[in-house]
């Protein structure tokens, strides 16, 4: 699944696999990334729901499950 967050005119990118391994993907609107793996799918869920109550509290809008620019 990919979803995009926005803020102003900035674009922030997840990218979540729910496969062997579980990896979370952040790709920042500098084109920075971070890259997690995990164990399971519960953990996986679990770091997701930080992450996006994490953007929101920094003023993000979303998730929104495609590119709003369009």
């Amino acid at each position: 699944m990919i979803y995009f967050f926005t803020r102003d005119d900035e674009f922030l990118q997840c990218e979540i696999y729910p496969g062997t391994p579980h990896v979370l993907t952040v790709i920042t609107p500098d084109g920075g990334q971070q890259t997690e793996q995990h164990d399971s799918s519960d953990g996986l869920h679990a770091r997701w729901g930080e992450v996006s109550r994490r953007l929101w509290e920094q003023g993000w809008q979303g998730p929104f499950g495609r590119d709003t620019r369009s």
